[in-house]
């Protein structure tokens, strides 16, 4: 099989790997159900980290494009798909989408804590409470806070619920990283964590719910108050 080695001028590395895929799916090189190449020799054809490879085959397999197969990953859709997928993942790129993401933050992580509530079982309160010590431990490291709202959305036994956020959390990665590291915010943010987890504890959905609007609405401040990163 032979990969184009595309020119680096798209913004992401998911795109650039939906890009080659289609390139490559469009020239009759790739075929739906064949292997990709090795994570190493994906990387190499690609100039990317395996690190950064491996976090977008996340993404081509959640969206569906690619699966498993065996240690492999074999492309599972057409490039007409992977466009359409890939147009999803674009979103994350626009300058003008904060209000968008938010909003969308605010339908379905207010359900969601609402549902966690109701559903947590003891070992995913344990996994949650475990997210709010990380993010005492290690204020700086913005992923705690991803690994807290992960943790959250597995409480909510909804797996289209988790899946999506998980996907949406590393979209917006660009979004955090401009204020995570600033004291004001990690100080509001982390009290609203805690109230969250504890909401979730005592198992009170209005109050859960009242306190994850109260988080992103902090998220949105601060979005605003820096709007590009530092």
């Amino acid at each position: 099989m032979q990969l184009e080695k595309i020119q680096h001028t798209l913004p992401k590395v998911p795109e650039l790997v939906m890009q080659t895929l289609i390139a490559a799916i469009d020239r009759g090189d790739v075929h739906v159900g064949e292997e990709l190449p090795s994570e190493r020799d994906l990387a190499e054809m690609l100039g990317v980290g395996r690190g950064s490879l491996r976090e977008c085959l996340a993404i081509l397999e959640f969206l569906g494009a690619i699966g498993n197969r065996g240690n492999r990953k074999v492309v599972t859709r057409d490039a007409d798909y992977i466009q359409k997928a890939m147009s999803f993942v674009q979103v994350s790129n626009k300058t003008d989408i904060q209000e968008d993401f938010g909003e969308f933050r605010r339908v379905n992580e207010v359900a969601i804590a609402g549902l966690a509530c109701q559903r947590a079982t003891e070992e995913d309160l344990a996994a949650l409470e475990q997210a709010v010590r990380m993010l005492e431990a290690e204020p700086d490291d913005y992923m705690n806070d991803i690994r807290f709202h992960d943790a959250l959305a597995i409480a909510s036994h909804n797996m289209m619920l988790a899946a999506t956020i998980h996907l949406v959390n590393s979209m917006i990665a660009d979004i955090r990283i401009r204020f995570f590291g600033r004291p004001d915010y990690q100080r509001r943010s982390q009290e609203s964590h805690v109230a969250i987890y504890e909401a979730v504890r005592d198992r009170d959905v209005e109050r859960a719910q009242r306190e994850m609007d109260t988080h992103l609405q902090i998220v949105e401040d601060f979005a605003r108050k820096y709007p590009e990163r530092n």
